[in-house]
């Protein structure tokens, strides 16, 4: 709130419609500035308001009505190309509002400020260098100019180094900018272990900053670095008792819970799932399907004995105990309330080995259930082995499930698909490499994602397809790579064997072959 009393004080020094000076105290300094309107300061509240919860797209509709009021307001200007940076730092009317800013007031340090440290988030380090310099020369107490300087003139990313700027950010007088700026400049570096540190830290500091940090978690996970993201999840959960403000925080929540499972701390998942308001059930599932059995008995039976009708732990509970899932599948109501998608992916997983394939469509068929998130691998990889199996149908995968699958059976994709944020970064290189493998934006995808292409699955088998289509030379040893990272998948399977039969290698390609068999798929269309 400080800081949303610290942004009203700016904009009623700079916005207003008439000309005439007025003074107000703010911390006990006086500022002068013209007269504001009251309806612009509302739309300007509103606006800072939502952008404290995380809201962007409130915050921006907010500022563009008080621009309406005052559009030369450099505070307006500054506050909306911060927002549209955020969103995108490549959006070309960020970058167009810090220059209105400017225009209206040349010598506005904030403006400058937030100029370089878009212009850094965008890769220009250059430019951002030059920004930052002009914020410092005009404040010279700024620590988000001061600090950025300092971190663009660094290079590399050896110990050293890295230990040297965290020293900086420390002793900064402001923590919350200076781990801010950190994590802006390890980002635009790509330095994952250094932005990491920088999130937790920042989300520690103000856990108001945890709408902002999950939206760092998405593309984490989405870039192949899955570990880090759920670290980042953890510390925003764990920032702070209350639950978390409603926004777009799904893939966060259940990133926090999965961290929890992995160390086998039934107490934080507990924590977790009320502060991010997920039903036991929810983590439960995903226990089961992380291979935590015991733990998934134990949250599932909370539920199901508080509530006989809670149908996903009951679910679960059959799964996890290698009882009567058949019997837990005919017992299952089409008028129960949907059960959680963790839950019913586990169930299937189950039920597919204890059925026939059409047998578990049906079974499955009859049960709701909440939708399967868009990159939530730990549930649309086995989903999609189920409708692989045929035991679901594919209108239950997401975007990225659907990506998967048409990769593994070679089969063409919407151009729906191919829009900005339909897909995170991992799937939308898959779509690309299936589709547009000689396009500028394959290449640029592969090149931000080479990092992971020896261990992510999707990234790996995009790699593999984008060498596949345009004829580069293919080492002998990678279709055995590919199979090893996990030979039960089946996009991985199908990769394998495609690549397989370019080298010539059949022991692999017999080994794909069954791979896909046991999974129920079949084996991709050759595509030269």
């Amino acid at each position: 709130m400080r800081r949303v009393l610290a942004l009203a004080s700016a904009i009623a020094a700079s916005a207003c419609a008439s000309a005439v000076p007025v003074q107000r105290a703010y911390d006990g300094a006086v500022i002068q500035g013209r007269f504001i309107e009251p309806e612009a300061y509302a739309a300007f509240l509103r606006g800072a308001l939502a952008e404290a919860a995380g809201d962007s797209r409130g915050a921006l509709d907010a500022y563009a009505d008080a621009a309406k009021l005052d559009p030369r307001s450099p505070e307006l200007l500054t506050r909306t190309g911060e927002v549209r940076c955020r969103l995108d730092p490549h959006d070309a009317r960020a970058q167009a509002a810090f220059a209105e800013a400017l225009d209206a007031e040349p010598r506005y340090a904030r403006a400058w400020a937030a100029r370089a440290k878009c212009l850094l988030a965008g890769g220009q380090e250059a430019s951002a260098r030059a920004a930052a310099r002009k914020a410092a020369e005009l404040d010279p107490s700024a620590d988000g100019a001061n600090i950025l300087l300092a971190r663009t003139a660094a290079g590399g990313r050896d110990p050293a180094t890295r230990e040297t700027l965290v020293a900086l950010t420390v002793t900064a007088r402001d923590p919350l900018v200076a781990w801010d700026a950190l994590a802006t400049w390890a980002q635009s570096r790509g330095d994952v272990a250094l932005w990491v540190r920088a999130l937790r830290e920042t989300v520690r500091i103000s856990p108001g900053r945890r709408s902002s940090v999950a939206l760092a978690v998405d593309e984490l996970a989405g870039a192949g670095e899955i570990g880090e993201a759920r670290a980042v999840a953890a510390a925003l959960v764990d920032a702070d008792v209350s639950p978390l403000p409603s926004g777009n925080h799904a893939l966060a929540s259940r990133l926090a819970l999965d961290e929890a499972i992995l160390r086998r701390d039934a107490e934080a998942v507990r924590r977790r799932a009320t502060r991010t308001r997920l039903e036991l059930e929810e983590a439960a599932g995903r226990a089961l399907l992380a291979g935590e059995t015991e733990m998934a008995r134990e949250l599932a039976s909370e539920p199901a004995l508080g509530d006989p009708t809670s149908r996903g732990a009951r679910l679960v509970l059959a799964a996890s105990r290698g009882g009567d899932v058949v019997g837990a599948a005919t017992d299952a109501r089409a008028d129960d309330a949907p059960t959680s998608a963790s839950a019913f992916v586990a169930f299937g997983m189950a039920l597919a080995h204890a059925m026939s394939p059409d047998q578990a469509h049906v079974a499955l068929a009859a049960i709701a259930h909440d939708a399967i998130g868009s990159g939530d691998d730990l549930l649309v990889r086995p989903a999609v082995q189920l409708v692989s199996r045929g035991a679901l149908g594919a209108d239950a995968l997401p975007p990225s499930g659907i990506v998967e699958l048409a990769a593994s059976r070679s089969e063409p994709l919407p151009d729906a698909f191919f829009a900005r944020g339909v897909l995170d970064a991992r799937h939308e290189y898959l779509a690309f490499a299936i589709a547009r493998p000689t396009a500028l934006r394959t290449g640029e995808l592969g090149r931000r994602l080479t990092h992971a292409s020896g261990a992510d699955p999707v990234v790996a088998a995009a790699a593999a397809l984008v060498q596949l289509a345009t004829g580069h030379a293919i080492d002998p040893g990678a279709p055995r790579a590919l199979l090893a990272i996990d030979p039960g998948d089946p996009l991985l399977a199908s990769t394998a064997l495609r690549l397989a039969e370019k080298v010539g290698d059949s022991d692999v390609a017999r080994r794909a072959r069954a791979a896909l068999t046991a999974l129920g798929g079949t084996p991709p269309r050759t595509v030269e």
